[in-house]
């Protein structure tokens, strides 16, 4: 994918745009277990997480390209059997509606992903109407030849909020501040299948790292096969 295709794939997330169709998550802790797991049509998320949970997204296509962000191909043997590549596209046929695979897609996130506190385990489906382009670049919003339907996974700290003093408005006095378990933006994330050539590439993978000087190796290895 290129800055532009990155870009037209970020734009989709907002309200105005969204092709979201579903959302699912699971809250691991530093042990490794899962505490929490959640699934529902992403229109249902309230307001004001929403906008949250864009910004979650679009910091997955954000950074560099060739640093943070990285275009990978599937090996033959990942598209054959039961390889990586077979394994998500079932997940993106199915539309994250069959529970059995998603499980099975957060077992091989927390087999294969170090990460010493705990973390978010968010994963979208959607599908975009691809607008038809005119010669000068424009957008033909009522024309489209094509749809691509995508996957997008965000893997997120939850780190707990400092200790401190806040003032209590219903007692009308300075206590103790609740402290918090807060979801922070991916540390990495992939998009699946790749957007290319504005069209879908089941061959490929955009992978974003946060860390440029440390993309979890093992991670790419075993999860992608890339």
């Amino acid at each position: 994918m290129n800055k532009k295709e990155i870009a037209e794939i970020k734009k989709l997330f907002t309200k105005e745009r969204s092709c979201i169709d579903r959302i699912c998550g699971c809250y691991v802790d530093a042990e490794k277990n899962k505490v929490l797991q959640f699934e529902e049509p992403f229109l249902s998320v309230p307001e004001g997480e929403m906008y949250k949970y864009f910004d979650i997204f679009r910091k997955n296509l954000s950074g560099t390209l060739g640093k943070n962000m990285l275009n990978m191909e599937f090996p033959l043997e990942q598209e054959l059997g039961e390889g990586t590549q077979k394994s998500l596209l079932a997940l993106r046929d199915t539309g994250l509606k069959e529970p059995a695979l998603v499980d099975a897609f957060y077992d091989r996130i927390i087999e294969s992903y170090y990460h010493p506190e705990n973390y978010l385990i968010l994963l979208i489906y959607g599908i975009y109407d691809i607008p038809m382009k005119t010669s000068d670049g424009l957008e033909m919003e009522d024309a489209s030849d094509y749809m691509y339907p995508f996957l997008m996974c965000s893997l997120c700290p939850v780190t707990l909020s400092k200790a401190g003093l806040c003032y209590n408005a219903e007692m009308h006095s300075i206590t103790d501040r609740i402290r918090d378990w807060i979801i922070g933006l991916p540390e990495q994330g992939f998009l699946f299948p790749a957007f290319n050539d504005r069209s879908t590439d089941l061959h490929s993978t955009l992978y974003y790292s946060k860390d440029s000087d440390d993309l979890h190796d093992a991670f790419i290895e075993q999860m992608l096969g890339c």
